[in-house]
């Protein structure tokens, strides 16, 4: 990731985190003490789920991942990393994915008033990358999408 890519994604973080202390603000302004308590469990499970992301993998993957996490978030998507078993992500990057399968998956489910939660994991193997997407909204079974290696 190059250091205007990395500078951008810093600025979408800090940009979130004002927006988080904006919503705070408003509720204690409007004497609301058990939505902030909601409010700020909803934003620790947010981060503790992203902790696979800066644990499981290396910096630069780990960038890219947040990376695509965010842009599923401006989808209306939230997306929850369940299982991240790869060493190398050079073909998800190539093919902008999750974000590409995600995008599809979710067409008819993103734009109603609550955001879309999916959870994602990730297997590799020597010819591709699995990912499986599950979401409440789509019934039981996860969606499969193999990515091979050329």
């Amino acid at each position: 990731m190059e250091a205007g890519q990395v500078v951008d994604l810093l600025r979408r973080v800090r940009h979130d985190f004002g927006n988080h202390l904006q919503v705070i603000g408003g509720y204690l302004e409007m004497g609301q003490p058990d939505r902030v308590k909601d409010y700020l469990r909803t934003v620790m499970e947010e981060i503790s789920s992203e902790r696979i992301i800066f644990e499981a993998l290396s910096p630069e993957a780990a960038l890219y991942f947040y990376e695509q996490l965010s842009r599923a978030h401006d989808m209306g998507i939230i997306l929850r990393y369940e299982d991240l078993d790869i060493a190398s992500w050079d073909i998800l990057k190539a093919n902008d994915e999750p974000y590409q399968s995600m995008a599809i998956l979710c067409k008819d489910t993103v734009g109603s008033e609550e955001d879309t939660l999916v959870y994602l994991s990730l297997y590799e193997d020597e010819r591709g990358v699995d990912m499986f997407f599950t979401c409440d909204r789509w019934g039981e079974s996860p969606k499969g999408i193999r990515i091979n290696k050329e």
